[in-house]
């Protein structure tokens, strides 16, 4: 019986940090603002929590971006779209030297990811050329062929972002009917 890879995640751990980071210190604040409309019942703490929720849910759409390497192909998880890449249909992987890390398809397609997108620290540290190492690594093990394989796109779910929005919309709508 074969066993079974596990999937490998890429991504930056300056952006698993800065996302929890908000996360933590704009839910915080919120907290204080919610705790204070007890005091102050005009409806301006309500609009600093729906500022802190829409924060909350760019920031963790943005620094939720990821590459997952799974048995049969590649997924790049991008803030609004994800794409399932299959790796017989892979046929370049563009990255390094600071670049954005971007997969280019047999049909011509390129897939750009925003977890490896350029950056000056990337110069020093090398994050994006490693992670194209790695998935070109996992790709020559896993193509037995050349072929026009299938990307698969859909939206991508994040539900702390997705609660941090709607959460950030009803604070609008308290807000406005508080009379701000």
């Amino acid at each position: 019986m074969p066993t079974r890879q596990r999937k490998e995640v890429l991504r930056r751990t300056s952006s698993r940090v800065l996302s929890w980071v908000t996360t933590v210190g704009f839910g915080l604040v919120a907290v204080g603002l919610i705790i204070s409309l007890t005091y102050i019942p005009d409806g301006g703490p309500a609009s600093g929590v729906a500022a802190c929720f829409f924060t909350i849910a760019f920031c963790r759409r943005l620094f939720g971006s990821r590459i997952v390497l799974g048995s049969s192909g590649v997924t790049v998880v991008n803030p609004l779209i994800t794409y399932q890449v299959p790796y017989t249909a892979i046929g370049e992987v563009r990255g390094g030297n600071g670049g954005t890390l971007n997969l280019v398809t047999w049909t011509g397609d390129e897939i750009c990811s925003t977890a490896f997108g350029g950056s000056i620290t990337d110069y020093v540290v090398g994050s994006t050329e490693r992670a194209a190492d790695r998935i070109e690594k996992r790709v020559k093990t896993r193509r037995t062929s050349t072929q026009q394989g299938l990307v698969e796109k859909k939206f991508t779910t994040s539900w702390i972002a997705d609660f941090c929005a709607v959460g950030g919309v009803v604070c609008v709508i308290l807000a406005g009917a508080l009379g701000i």
